[in-house]
């Protein structure tokens, strides 16, 4: 009986680690190998998604609530990191910044992706939200990928890093978590952000980075990967903009997170009064976003966020219908003032 019961855990730990990579471009998985310890197995992985030096057009025409859509759609399954659900969305978001023509600042050799891995984890609930906490056997590790893609601009050393968490909380008791707020918005808003900058076809001063983490829910484990990894130098960074869910509450109040009057904090709040809206630094109460990875290394960064985020937030009913496009529209508005007062 002990002898099955090893086999059986043997077949689903092996089957959780393949599940994940089936679903990655070859190189990812070839790094993604390499880093767990190259299994004796190989991996049977679709072509990778290439970088596109010409600008896809009709893309430019998407907006943020498309974004949305497509992230909270039911294949994505609420996109918990190292699962099927977070490599469909990555797929979709590498697809995005290939046909916007952003070169790739991943790792060497894999394009717009930085992979790292996650360690185990177990559903709990906090007053009432489904959150994670740490897993039993920590040697476990399950890929996970970050996603990074750069407009160059005329000082192509300095750079304006623009952010998002793309990952939520997956299928918890046979219910979707479908994450349109936290934070499908956020990825929206920084999406519509650079395809306004597009199509304005102004190169800006300073190089603006796109990056999707992933593995925020884990405790910011994404982007504490590449602080700890860069595929760029961190001291090229002279400030991050953070967006995380910024779609619901009342119309244009909004909340930010940050140390002080950084730059970062100051652009945004500029920005917001300049659009007519609210962003009042606000403390925290134990809560963060992946702002505080780059906050710690002594990079300017800010998160913008909605004054009424937390409303059933980490819920199943963190739907589209919580989200109201004109909150989305005034998040991406002062994001994109934010960006041109630093980048241009």
């Amino acid at each position: 009986m002990q002898t099955r019961r090893a086999f059986l855990k043997t077949i689903l730990g092996l089957g959780a680690i393949m599940l994940p990579w089936s679903f990655l471009p070859t190189r990812f998985g070839e790094a993604i190998k390499t880093r767990l310890g190259r299994p004796p197995i190989e991996l049977l992985l679709p072509p990778e998604i290439k970088a596109n030096n010409k600008i896809n057009y009709e893309i430019l025409n998407r907006t943020a609530m498309d974004d949305i859509y497509a992230l909270t759609a039911p294949e994505m399954q609420g996109r918990k990191a190292g699962s099927v659900g977070e490599a469909k969305a990555a797929e979709y978001l590498a697809s995005q910044l290939s046909m916007l023509g952003l070169r790739p600042m991943g790792d060497p050799n894999t394009g717009f992706i930085q992979a790292f891995t996650i360690p185990p984890v177990v559903e709990t609930r906090v007053n009432g939200r489904l959150t994670f906490k740490s897993g039993e056997n920590r040697n476990l590790r399950f890929p996970s990928i970050n996603l990074l893609g750069g407009l160059m601009g005329e000082e192509p050393q300095e750079i304006i890093l623009l952010s998002a968490h793309y990952d939520h909380l997956g299928v918890f008791e046979e219910r979707v978590y479908p994450g349109a707020n936290d934070n499908a918005s956020g990825v929206g808003c920084i999406l519509d952000v650079i395809r306004r900058i597009i199509r304005e076809a102004e190169v800006p001063k300073r190089t603006i980075v796109i990056a999707f983490w992933s593995a925020e829910e884990m405790g910011f484990v994404g982007s504490q990967a590449f602080v700890q990894s860069p595929s760029f130098t961190l001291n090229q960074i002279h400030a991050v903009l953070n967006a995380d869910s910024v779609g619901n509450g009342m119309v244009g109040n909004f909340a930010l997170w940050g140390d002080g009057k950084n730059p970062a904090v100051n652009a945004i709040q500029q920005a917001a009064t300049k659009c007519g809206a609210s962003a009042q630094l606000t403390p925290r109460a134990g809560h963060n976003s992946d702002s505080v990875s780059f906050a710690l290394q002594g990079i300017p960064a800010a998160t913008l966020l909605a004054q009424e985020w937390l409303y059933k937030n980490h819920t199943p009913e963190d739907s589209i219908a919580l989200i109201k496009s004109e909150q989305i529209y005034l998040a991406t508005e002062i994001m994109y003032q934010a960006v041109r007062t630093l980048a241009f």
